[in-house]
């Protein structure tokens, strides 16, 4: 309240307190049911708005009138560089996920129609809002977005994404006060597709959670069984209107999305910057800039996978005649490259490709690079998964420029 305390005698900003907490979609209603405008936007108390993030999302909303809903491209505020999401959708099972999570914004393959907006920068008008109705309050916290952009889908809608829309996220930041995420998130994903999925799927659904082990045993579904009169009334509620939103569903079982980096650890500093990049079994890497799985060991070996995409900076006091890169690129036909770039820029002074080996090796590669700070992106056409699910690319346990 603090940070729009100075607005209040505008007459442009008003606060909508409650004596409780209503949780995520509770707050939500209590501020529709104060609002008066034709549009109605949402941010997240961590979610930091571009200046144009509203009046970009509007003329997406307005562009076409079956656009229901509007998606913001979301960053990690604490790594710019890098999506949080653009949008979103769910697997077969009902686990959701945001889409372009944790891919570099240089790299990004924005969608344009997508299942759900993101909670952090959604706009809608009021009349679609008082065509799906209001947010589901027992969706105490995660999924009250996608489900939301369900309901817009089967009203006829759509949920599109406004590119030019952005908005920096402090992801995580609110999940602080919720110890038991995984339990809500299971709680509401049965909620979801009980709510929504089409009949004739549903029994092929209870196979497959039978054969499942979520970790949570029985609660999500006894927290179900209780409220099992409310979710069938929104069931019936929807079950006439044709929209269709299955051909945004993912067709993967199980946990989605995959595993990624945890791109917020990541914390480059500029001071401490030098010409080597050595996996040593410490944790204290301040060249790492995003696209690095957790730190493993192949015997006495340290190193760590990349996704299709990883960033290190470095930085030359004197010329670079030459490069030697400790890795392992697993497959054959996997084309990985380091592109090697003055930092700040996109155009590259040296492009190495490396040499694919199923085994371990240091392989020396020529290079010339004048005294400077540089961002070396490793980038990797075709990813492979191992079985916990993560799109790996290539191994690095050192790269020495020297």
């Amino acid at each position: 309240r603090a940070a729009i305390e100075p607005f209040l005698t505008t007459g442009k900003v008003s606060v909508v307190a409650s004596r409780t907490n209503l949780g995520v979609p509770g707050g939500r209603n209590l501020g529709l049911r104060a609002a008066r405008g034709e549009i109605i936007a949402f941010i997240d108390n961590d979610g930091y708005a571009d200046r144009n993030w509203l009046s970009e999302a509007i003329a997406t909303l307005e562009s076409q009138p079956d656009v229901g809903a509007v998606a913001s491209v979301v960053f990690f505020a604490q790594s710019k560089a890098v999506l949080n999401g653009a949008g979103g959708t769910m697997n077969r099972s009902g686990f959701g996920g945001d889409l372009c999570f944790n891919v570099p914004y240089e790299f990004a393959e924005i969608p344009r129609e997508v299942l759900y907006p993101m909670g952090c920068g959604m706009v809608l008008s009021r009349r679609v809002m008082d065509r799906v109705g209001r947010f589901d309050g027992l969706l105490f916290k995660y999924y009250e977005d996608l489900e939301l952009g369900i309901r817009v889908w089967k009203s006829g809608l759509r949920v599109v994404v406004a590119p030019g829309a952005w908005v920096d996220h402090d992801c995580g930041h609110s999940d602080q006060f919720f110890s038991n995420k995984y339990y809500l998130c299971q709680r509401h994903r049965i909620r979801t597709v009980l709510k929504y999925y089409p009949l004739w799927r549903l029994p092929a659904w209870f196979m497959t959670e039978l054969k499942a082990a979520h970790g949570v045993g029985l609660m999500p579904w006894l927290w179900n069984l209780r409220h099992f009169g409310s979710l069938l009334k929104w069931r019936l509620k929807f079950i006439g209107r044709s929209g269709s939103f299955w051909h945004l569903v993912d067709p993967s079982q199980g946990s989605f999305p995959p595993p990624t980096p945890n791109n917020q650890d990541y914390r480059p500093d500029s001071s401490r910057l030098g010409p080597q990049l050595v996996f040593n079994g410490t944790e204290d890497y301040p060249q790492l800039n995003f696209g690095w799985f957790y730190q493993e060991t192949d015997g006495q070996l340290a190193f760590r996978w990349t996704q299709a995409q990883a960033s290190a900076l470095f930085r030359f006091d004197a010329p670079v005649r030459s490069c030697a890169v400790w890795s392992r690129v697993p497959s054959l036909g996997q084309r990985a490259e380091m592109i090697i770039r003055p930092l700040g820029e996109l155009e590259p002074a040296e492009r190495i490709r490396l040499r694919p080996s199923p085994a371990w090796g240091r392989r020396s590669y020529p290079c010339r690079l004048a005294p400077g700070s540089y961002e070396v992106l490793l980038v990797t056409e075709r990813t492979f998964r191992d079985p916990s699910g993560r799109a790996l690319g290539v191994g690095i346990s050192s790269i020495m420029f020297e």
